[in-house]
């Protein structure tokens, strides 16, 4: 999901055009070498994707640290929502909707086939099965502006 800070003119607001964050500074980690895919990557290719040449993108390599920039106002970030539930919950960051740039990180659950299993391990594998094919939905926006 896009976070800002509170005081951010899109602030809770659904933006329909993602071109119109062009102007934004983005915050994300910096790429890592040796690694097939990574979370700056990611949002490199959604930025693309919804054909936002992006003016200006900063790398921090702290999710903490990236968190604290936005929540001061110096730039948006493109996070994973579980990672920023409790500064939603409060208020220190505020969702930008954004549909163009939604997505999702796979997760995969890798377990020898025939081993033994802990009672532990046995209910997180009936809760990632029960789970598997539901989306969960991003927060709704209470605003919507027009064409953006």
């Amino acid at each position: 999901m896009v976070v800002c800070s509170p005081e951010h003119r899109l602030a809770g607001w659904r933006v329909r055009d993602a071109s119109a964050l062009a102007s934004e500074r983005w915050v994300t980690f910096p790429p890592q070498r040796r690694r097939r895919e990574s979370f700056s990557s990611a949002l490199e290719q959604r930025l693309a994707a919804a054909r936002v040449d992006p003016a200006d993108i900063v790398r921090i390599d702290s999710l903490t640290a990236q968190k604290r920039f936005v929540e001061a106002g110096f730039g948006i970030a493109l996070l994973i929502e579980s990672s920023v539930q409790e500064e939603l919950r409060l208020g220190t960051l505020r969702v930008i909707d954004v549909p163009a740039l939604r997505g999702g990180v796979p997760v995969r659950l890798v377990r020898r086939q025939n081993g033994d299993l802990s009672g532990a391990v046995q209910t997180l594998v009936a809760a990632i099965r029960a789970g598997a094919g539901k989306r969960t939905a991003p927060p709704r926006a209470p605003r919507s502006r027009g064409r953006r």
